[in-house]
């Protein structure tokens, strides 16, 4: 398979392997990174390995929350609340799920390795902000910097969480149909046509089915009060 990235660099995947392609090497870094971080996503699927575009933590029994939504919905700054009270991080804005290897319903989770990207302009409620030494990303309207929090390697999940922003805070039971729904849209690499595509959804449907799935809507009080809502929940 080729994959080619809008600024012509190719990558190709072939017999499970990751190969430069055409203008690779000449490309600049954030291209590079966005083809290997896609050939990496279909060569873990075809070892029945399936990336979940969420964040997620770790709570303190050891289970993990998987935060989805779309870009600007709070999923890094929610796990980063949570972090800063003691959960463990898994991944920023990836997960990668193994339904083969669960004992019963239980679905597993494993870290996607990246620093969690949070909004410096949220220093008022979280201080330590102030102090990262880092320049936020050109052009990011949110003005965010990486933060290195605690990691967990692998941890059975709990429940999937749509996020979005409101006024006010609300939550819902939702579906597993409609989180299918929610998790396809989020994660566009189970639609590419490789052989796998269909082990990759199957992955997807096996998750909502094992555990119950949410959607919270959060106002800026959800930084201080996550950890509760959550535990609300009695999952």
């Amino acid at each position: 398979m080729r994959l080619t990235h809008d600024l012509g660099a190719e990558l190709l995947v072939r017999a499970g392997r990751l190969r430069r392609g055409a203008g690779y090497a000449e490309a600049p870094p954030h291209a590079r990174i966005e083809l290997a971080r896609a050939g990496a996503i279909l060569r873990l699927r075809r070892r029945g390995r399936y990336h979940v575009h969420a964040s997620a933590v770790v709570d303190r029994h050891g289970r993990a929350w998987l935060f989805t939504g779309v870009s600007g919905s709070g999923k890094s700054t929610l796990a980063y609340a949570l972090a800063r009270r003691g959960w463990r991080v898994l991944g920023d804005d990836g997960v990668i799920i193994e339904p083969e290897a669960a004992v019963g319903p239980t679905i597993l989770a494993y870290a996607w390795r990246e620093s969690l990207w949070v909004s410096a302009a949220l220093a008022s409620d979280f201080p330590e902000l102030a102090l990262v030494d880092t320049v936020p990303l050109p052009g990011d309207p949110r003005a965010r910097v990486p933060v290195v929090m605690p990691w967990a390697r692998v941890a059975p999940v709990a429940a999937v969480i749509m996020l979005r922003q409101g006024a006010d805070d609300a939550v819902e039971r939702i579906s597993a149909v409609e989180s299918l729904a929610e998790l396809v849209r989020q994660s566009a690499w189970v639609l590419i046509p490789d052989g796998s595509a269909r082990q990759h959804l199957d992955g997807l449907k096996r998750l909502v089915e094992a555990v119950p799935s949410y959607r919270i809507t959060h106002s800026p009080r959800q930084l201080q009060e996550i950890e509760a809502t959550i535990d609300a929940l009695g999952v």
